[in-house]
C-alpha cells in the first residue's frame, strides 16, 4: 500500500481527439438503513478534449421529448430519476462545475484534489487489467478499479485523479456503485450544453454556500411563498390537502413535514454528503 502524487499530462490512446461516452450502471440504496434494497439508473460520462460531462442517461431522452413539445412542459417528466446531478470537470486542471438541486437550481464551482491510494491488487474486468485503489470523498470511503489501457485520469462522479480511467466504484458499505458496461463514440459533444431542467433560474455559489443551503434546505425543507405569490390572477389561492381546504401556513407544515419524512428514507443521496 503506497500513497501516490504524481502529475498526469493528459494524453489518451483511446479517445485520440475523438469524443467518447462512457455508459455506468449506477446502483443506489436511498436509505441507508436498508443498504440491500438498491434501484437501478445507467449513467453518461462524456468525454471530449475540453473535459468532461457525467449525468443520467435518462435525461437525454427526455430533453428530446421536450424540444420536440412532446411532454407537457407543465409537468416534471425527470421525478424517477435518481441522479439528477450534472458534473462537469474541465481539463486539464480539473475544475468542476457542479449542477444540483436544493429546492433552488445551483451551478456549484468544485475544486476537488483526491488523496488516492494504490494498491499492487489487479484483476480483469471488460477485458482491460484493472488496479484498485481507495480515496475518501466527504467521509465516504470509496474502492475503485482503474486501468492505464484507458489513460484518462477522470471517472464517474467526482472521483478523479488517477492514472487511467475509473471502471468501477463501489463505497465502503457497498450502498452505492459505479461500473462501466459499453463505451461508444461521439459524433460531437458540447461540455457546455446542460439539461433543459438547469437552463434557467440558475444560482452560481461556491462550496460553503451549497453547505449551508443544504442544511437549510434539512431543517426547513418546503418553499413559504409570500402574499403576492400566492395570488392567482389577482384572487387569492385555496389550498387543499386530502380533499380538504386548509390555510396556505397549514399547507405549507404539513408538506415540510412530509418533505422531512421523506428525507430520512433518502439519506444516502451522495449530494448530502457534503454536510457529514
Amino acid at each position: 500500500m503506497y500513497k501516490l502524487i504524481f502529475l498526469f499530462l493528459f494524453v489518451s490512446s483511446i479517445i485520440n481527439a475523438q469524443n467518447k461516452r462512457f455508459v455506468y450502471e449506477y446502483f443506489l440504496a436511498k436509505d441507508s438503513t436498508h443498504l440491500e434494497i438498491k434501484e437501478k439508473e445507467f449513467l453518461n460520462l462524456d468525454i471530449g478534449q475540453q473535459g468532461s460531462k457525467f449525468y443520467a442517461a435518462e435525461v437525454l431522452k427526455l430533453d428530446s421529448l421536450i424540444k420536440n413539445k412532446e411532454t407537457p412542459m407543465g409537468d416534471f417528466p425527470y421525478q424517477n430519476i435518481n441522479f439528477l446531478d450534472v458534473v462537469i470537470k474541465n481539463y486539464p486542471g480539473f475544475d468542476i462545475n457542479f449542477y444540483t438541486n436544493c429546492l433552488i437550481d445551483y451551478k456549484v464551482s468544485l475544486q476537488k484534489k483526491l488523496d488516492w491510494k494504490i494498491f499492487p491488487e489487479k484483476k480483469n474486468i471488460l477485458g482491460y487489467s484493472a488496479q484498485k485503489a481507495t480515496t475518501t470523498l466527504y467521509k465516504r470511503k470509496w474502492t475503485v478499479w482503474f486501468t492505464t489501457d484507458i489513460p484518462v485520469q477522470d471517472g464517474p462522479y467526482l472521483l478523479q485523479g488517477l492514472p487511467g480511467l475509473i471502471i468501477k466504484a463501489e463505497d465502503e458499505n457497498k450502498g452505492i456503485s459505479f461500473s462501466l458496461i459499453e463505451i461508444k463514440s461521439l459524433p460531437q459533444f458540447n461540455i457546455n450544453e446542460i439539461p433543459y431542467y438547469f437552463q434557467s433560474d440558475l444560482l452560481s455559489i461556491n462550496e460553503n454556500d451549497l453547505k449551508k443551503a443544504i442544511k437549510n434546505f434539512y431543517e426547513k425543507p418546503s418553499v413559504q411563498m409570500n402574499d403576492e405569490a400566492h395570488q392567482d390572477n389577482g384572487k387569492k389561492m385555496t389550498f387543499y390537502m386530502e380533499g380538504k381546504e386548509v390555510s396556505s401556513s397549514e399547507f405549507y407544515r404539513i408538506m415540510e413535514q412530509n418533505n422531512k419524512n421523506a428525507l430520512k428514507k433518502t439519506n444516502n443521496l451522495l449530494k448530502y454528503d457534503i454536510i457529514k
